[in-house]
C-alpha cells in the first residue's frame, strides 16, 4: 500500500476525501478478512492502511476546525 502524502490530501476536495476514507475502510476490512482466513500474512499492509486512514481523518478534522 502506497503511503499518502499530506500535499496530496490537501489538494483533494471534501467529497474526494470522503471517497478515499470509504476506500481505506473497505480495504482495511478486506485485508482483515484475508488475514483471518489465512490467505495473507503481511501485517505491514494493515499498518499502512491504518496510517493512510488516519491521515485522511486528520485532514478532514483539520478542515472542519478551520471553518
Amino acid at each position: 500500500m502506497k503511503a499518502l502524502k499530506t500535499e496530496e490530501l490537501r489538494a483533494l476536495t471534501p467529497g474526494e476525501l470522503v471517497q478515499r476514507e470509504n476506500e481505506a475502510r473497505e480495504s482495511l476490512f478486506k485485508i482483515r478478512m484475508r488475514l483471518a482466513t489465512g490467505q495473507m500474512s503481511k501485517m505491514a499492509d494493515i499498518n499502512a492502511t491504518k496510517r493512510n486512514l488516519a491521515r485522511i481523518l486528520t485532514e478532514q478534522n483539520r478542515r472542519l476546525k478551520a471553518v
